[in-house]
Parts: C-alpha cells; sequence; structure tokens
C-alpha cells in the first residue's frame, strides 16, 4: 500500500492528502525509524514520541506528525496482512486519523492533527475498530481486559452496539487467542451519571451506559468539553448551545450541576456468540 492509497482509504481530506504527500517527499523518514518502531510497544510510547517531536522540529499545526504516524501505518498494514486480519478493519481503525483531522477543522477552522498522543494504539495494534465501537486490548486489576471507546461519528444504537460486542469478541478470538479476558471497561464522560439529569429516559447514551457498572465518578473532569462543545478553550459563557444535549448540560453546569467522567465495567457479555 502506498501512502496515497493509505489517505484515499481512511477518506482523508484532499487538501490534506496533499499536505502530507508534499511533506513526505521532503523528510527522509528511514532515518528516523529506529524511533519510529518505539510506537509499536507501549510502554516507549511517551519516549518515542518526544523524540519524533524533537526530530521534526517546528510543526504547528501537527501535519509532519500526521505524516510520520501515517507513513508508520503503512508498516501496520503489513502486519495486519500477515495475522490476516481484513483491509476494512484496517481501513475503519485508521481512520481515526481522518476524524481527528475533522474535528481539528471543527474546533479551529483548520486542518490540524493534535492526537499524537493517542493514535499509536492504532499503529501498535492495540486497538481496532468494529463496527461503531473501538476496542483496545489493556490491564485492570492485574487482569486483561477489553476497553471499550466511543467513537465521535459512532452511532450507538442498542443494536448496533450489541453487534460491535459481538464482533470484538469474535475478532480477540480468532486473532488473538491468547488474549483471555472476563471484562470490557469504559471510561468516558458518557458513562457519567450526571447525564441522567439532562438526558431523557430513551437516549441511546444512557442505554449505552446502562450494561456497565460504575466503579468511580470523576466529577471535576472536563473531556466532555471537548466532545460535547468541540473546543476546550471558549469560556463558558460563549458554549454553543446548536443541539439539545449542549443546552442542556450547559444549563445544568450552569445551575450547579457535575458531569466529570465515568468508570464502569461489564463482564463478557452473554448476548455474544463467543
Amino acid at each position: 500500500m502506498t501512502l496515497k492509497e493509505l489517505c484515499i482509504g481512511i477518506g482523508m481530506p484532499e487538501e490534506v492528502t496533499e499536505t502530507v504527500l508534499r511533506i513526505y517527499k521532503e523528510q527522509d523518514y528511514s532515518a528516523l525509524k529506529a524511533v519510529t518502531d518505539k510506537l509499536y510497544n507501549r510502554r516507549d510510547w511517551e519516549t518515542a514520541l518526544e523524540e519524533i517531536k524533537k526530530a521534526l522540529g517546528k510543526d504547528d499545526k501537527g501535519l509532519k506528525m500526521l505524516t510520520l504516524q501515517l507513513v508508520t501505518g503503512l508498516n501496520t498494514y503489513k502486519l495486519y496482512e500477515e495475522k490476516g486480519i481484513s483491509q476494512n478493519i484496517f481501513f475503519d481503525t485508521f481512520q481515526c486519523f481522518s476524524r481527528f483531522v475533522g474535528e481539528h477543522m471543527v474546533s479551529y477552522h483548520t486542518y490540524g492533527f493534535d492526537r499524537e498522543w493517542w493514535t499509536p494504539r492504532q499503529i501498535s495494534m492495540e486497538e481496532f475498530r468494529l463496527g461503531e465501537l473501538e476496542f483496545e486490548m489493556e490491564n485492570w486489576k492485574g487482569e486483561r481486559v477489553i476497553s471499550v471507546h466511543i467513537p465521535s461519528d459512532a452511532r450507538i444504537t442498542r443494536d448496533n452496539c450489541l453487534n460491535s460486542y459481538e464482533q470484538a469478541q469474535e475478532f480477540f478470538a480468532k486473532y488473538y487467542p491468547e488474549m483471555k479476558y472476563r471484562y470490557f471497561i469504559c471510561d468516558s464522560w458518557m458513562l457519567s451519571p450526571g447525564l441522567r439529569e439532562v438526558l431523557p429516559p430513551d437516549s441511546r447514551i444512557l442505554q449505552f451506559q446502562a450494561d456497565y457498572t460504575l466503579e468511580e465518578w470523576n466529577k471535576e473532569d472536563t473531556s466532555y468539553m471537548e466532545w460535547v462543545f468541540k473546543n476546550l478553550d471558549l469560556p463558558f459563557d460563549e458554549l454553543p448551545e446548536e443541539t439539545s444535549l449542549q443546552r442542556n448540560i450547559k444549563r445544568f453546569i450552569k445551575e450547579g450541576g457535575f458531569l466529570g467522567s465515568a468508570f464502569g465495567y461489564m463482564e463478557k457479555p452473554v448476548f455474544c456468540r463467543v
């Protein structure tokens, strides 16, 4: 697979694809292979990113980093092929790059990439998108678990979520049979008990969180600001009220409510076949 084919396959905006291809021609990425190889080991992610940023130099919009990570992803594709994992799953998983670039445009009105701290998960094959949800191999309380992430473009209907959980169990049983786990875990603003105060009982978000047993609620966490209001830098009074969710959460917080984020778990779903 070529870099251009990767960009097309994940739906990268044409303007960004052109920039990525230009940067690729200007930079000798083979000289950085020793450090990019560290992206395949979770414990080395932070160190690798620091070394990469130093090597790349000034990178205001993060497009040099985007290019480097996509180039590294070409090797990841070879690893997918070796494992027999389909190209569709690869593209679905790596679409996070184009999604993050698009979210940067929504927030800051320009294309950019500022999620380099997250995407080593996809590069190192620790996380996969299966249906509407993403699933990451992690550890929790001394045992292996599958961490569930909800992409911003996910349609979390009940059927879609059940289908994703089933796909995940089949996927890990087939491609990672050594991955023995009992629990799915999730750490997200979508699990916040505060949402019960702002959403109707038949809300898809509330249906999603009902599957999880709540372990911890961090009322002070503000990560929801980025996902709900698309911009962490806006003063509270300037937060948009374009959707009912935005209006209800803004009113709830203004009246003294807490949203934050929450952590929950559920046992391997009994409604799946595996």
